[in-house]
């Protein structure tokens, strides 16, 4: 008897299903031979019978078909620009009032904001994740501020009295 094979990518186990298919075996013996080979990553039985399905409508390709799905159509270049322009101008923005604005899912908007722009919520506001140049350039100054006490103070700088 052959050994079991571990791994097996979903074509070659496509083309199995189709070979034996052709020579006549049902589904059900398919699925058998398939997970006695493939063990925990065989096909799933439907999934054999899918494949039959189609292998008899005439399909004769194994591999996956591009543009299968529902398209992507809320994730546009357009939406998410729109999406930014909202969150800049009011932080407090709801995911409800950015997916119904832009007529599109609420986990549309929630993928939008969080996973594309990188905003998330502190304190109910939405903030980048990273600073921006801007934000990079005044903390430099505020640091480069408290320094030059520092050197001009010296401890008299940080001592309780100093602090307001």
């Amino acid at each position: 008897m052959a050994a079991p094979l571990a791994v097996c990518t979903k074509e070659k186990q496509r083309a199995v299903i189709r070979f034996l298919w052709s020579e006549g075996v049902p589904g059900a013996g398919i699925h058998r031979r398939l997970s006695t080979q493939y063990g925990d990553s065989a096909v799933q039985r439907r999934n054999v019978y899918e494949w039959i399905e189609k292998f008899t409508s005439g399909r004769t390709n194994v591999t996956h078909e591009e543009g299968a799905g529902r398209p992507l159509t809320s994730t546009t270049d357009e939406k998410i620009q729109q999406a930014r322009e909202m969150v800049r101008a009011n932080r407090r923005v709801a995911i409800d009032e950015v997916a119904c604005s832009l007529q599109i899912s609420n986990g549309s908007a929630y993928q939008i904001i969080h996973n594309e722009l990188g905003f998330h919520k502190v304190c109910a506001r939405c903030v980048p994740r990273e600073f921006t140049a801007e934000h990079k350039r005044k903390r430099v100054e505020i640091r480069q501020r408290l320094l030059d006490h520092y050197k001009n103070e010296g401890e008299e700088f940080l001592s309780s009295s100093h602090r307001r």
